[in-house]
């Protein structure tokens, strides 16, 4: 159980380092408002969660989601709430879906390869 929580947070910041580096590199305060992120970030955060529900498939959907909180969490760290607070949440709820649907693969592929049996 110690490991998850390592995997929680490596999870979590590999999501925020997405969002930094696609700000940084765009010139934007949010990372969603260049097509980078659409098209680089989005699918680079698919990865992540399908290389982690791969080492930990139970609960699969988990992966899919800790990145996007980390990125939601740095948005709040550097920008604040602002007054689209929840239209963000809804806007990552929707995004976070890609994300799940490639960790249960990750998790499937696992389990098809033998590594962990769901209980």
């Amino acid at each position: 159980m110690k490991r998850d929580y390592w995997l929680y947070l490596v999870a979590a910041v590999c999501g925020a380092a997405i969002w930094i580096l696609i700000a940084r590199v765009s010139g934007r305060h949010e990372a969603w408002d260049t097509g980078l992120y659409f098209s680089v970030g989005i699918p680079a955060v698919c990865l992540i969660s399908a290389a982690f529900a791969f080492l930990e498939p139970n609960r699969s959907w988990r992966w899919g989601v800790l990145p996007l909180i980390g990125q939601f969490t740095w948005m709040l760290l550097s920008q604040g709430p602002g007054n689209l607070l929840p239209l963000g949440v809804i806007v990552f709820g929707v995004l976070s879906v890609p994300s799940i649907i490639t960790a249960r693969i990750g998790a499937v592929i696992a389990r098809k390869l033998g590594r962990r049996n769901e209980p």
